[in-house]
């Protein structure tokens, strides 16, 4: 009986091994393939995407993606773009998941659970509407218009995301303060915002990932080619008769740079609140 057991142990642990070993592959070989294309030349990539380079460019891919794609611009407006949003999703989502979790009060469970019905809305969907209410607002072909619609667009993810957080924190420790006398903002900004971080740091990586990524969104409200994000560079590789793919894996490289950064900053604080989001789960 010991030995089948061990069997299948075995059996199992090969299996997992292998569908772990699948995904890595599945992962790395097309960022591998765009690492190396990016140093390759026009010509020296003719010859197919997995053939072994010839013709190495070091530096040249980069600079001509950087000019060409007008990146001094782009990524401008993407970091603008990005803080703004960034920092308004922790303001909202931080008092709202707070309010939720700790708060009681009429129709809180009804505005909470309304908030997380919302999130299935497509953006799609939601366009429109946003489209007229920017323009009442005037705030069309604004960065900070665009920035408004991402703060309200991840609002349900951030707020459920923190309010999950605020939940795990003891009741006990919040009714000490409330009997020492302290009131409701200051037991927020003196006791539970400093413990808050590991699940900033989560929400610093998921607002920044969908800010930067996000391309729809001004090509929709913003009318000025000047204001666009980082994304819409990577148009500036492709025309209807040619593609320039190694100067494209170039510039797709240089945008992925300032999103890597981002997650090694804060890459133990996000890994480690969702383990322990999993584990109180």
């Amino acid at each position: 009986m010991t030995g089948s057991k061990k069997t299948i142990d075995f059996v199992v642990n090969v299996i997992i091994h292998l569908v772990l070993i699948s995904a890595l592959i599945v992962t790395l070989v097309p960022l591998l393939t765009v690492v190396i294309t990016s140093f390759r030349s026009e010509a020296d990539l003719s010859r197919g995407p997995f053939s072994l380079p010839r013709d190495i460019r070091i530096f040249g891919n980069y600079i001509d993606a950087w000019e060409r794609g007008r990146f001094g611009i782009y990524l401008k407006n993407s970091v603008y773009l990005t803080v703004v949003s960034v920092i308004g999703s922790l303001m909202v989502s931080t008092l709202a998941g707070y309010s939720f979790a700790k708060l009681h009060y009429p129709g809180r469970d009804i505005c909470y659970y309304s908030l997380l019905i919302s999130m299935m809305i497509p953006f799609q969907a939601s366009m429109l509407p946003l489209y007229f209410i920017l323009m009442n607002l005037k705030m069309l072909n604004s960065l900070n218009g665009v920035a408004m619609v991402q703060i309200a667009g991840s609002i349900g993810f951030n707020v459920m995301m923190m309010r999950s957080f605020f939940v795990s924190i003891p009741e006990s420790m919040i009714e000490a303060a409330r009997l020492d006398g302290c009131t409701e903002p200051k037991i927020l900004f003196h006791i539970i915002l400093p413990n808050t971080f590991p699940a900033w740091a989560s929400l610093i990586v998921f607002s920044t990932l969908g800010s930067w990524n996000n391309l729809i969104g001004p090509m929709m409200f913003i009318f000025n080619e000047n204001k666009y994000p980082i994304p819409y560079a990577l148009y500036a590789f492709q025309s209807s008769f040619l593609t320039r793919y190694d100067l494209m894996s170039a510039a797709m490289l240089i945008s992925i740079i300032p999103i890597f950064i981002v997650y090694i900053i804060f890459q133990r604080n996000f890994t480690t609140n969702l383990l322990g989001g999993a584990i109180k789960g």
